[in-house]
Order: C-alpha cells, then structure tokens, then sequence
C-alpha cells in the first residue's frame, strides 16, 4: 500500500475565545457611572459643610445681617 501525502497549508487554526469585552464594557461603564455618582456626592458634602463654615462667621438673627464697619 502507497503512503497518503498529507498537505499542509500554511493556514491555522486559532480558537476563538468566548466575547467577554461587552461584559468588561458593561462593568466598566458601571464603574464610571457608580465613581461619578460618589464624586457628586462627596462634593455635595463638602459644599455644604465650607457653606456653613462660611456662614458662622456672619451672624444672623431673623434673616437681618449684622456688619461691621
């Protein structure tokens, strides 16, 4: 019995892996929405806490501001 030649082509296979990038899309573009919101937040807190820091110094009774000249 003859011997079958086998031909390889210079082709190859690659296994192609499952798309986990919109997965990693997904939980990256809720980790940019989840930080924003925390920085918002954290700005609010610290606006309003300069705010009455800033409005200790300036007494007032009754809506009348006291300055002094």
């Amino acid at each position: 019995m003859k011997k079958k030649l086998v031909h390889r082509t210079g082709r190859t296979t690659v296994k192609r892996q499952p798309k986990k990038k919109g997965l990693l899309f997904l939980i990256k573009s809720w980790m940019f929405v989840v930080m924003f919101a925390l920085m918002l937040g954290i700005g609010a807190i610290v606006g309003t806490y300069l705010n009455q820091q800033m409005n200790a110094s300036n007494p007032e009774v009754a809506g009348v501001s006291i300055e002094a000249k």
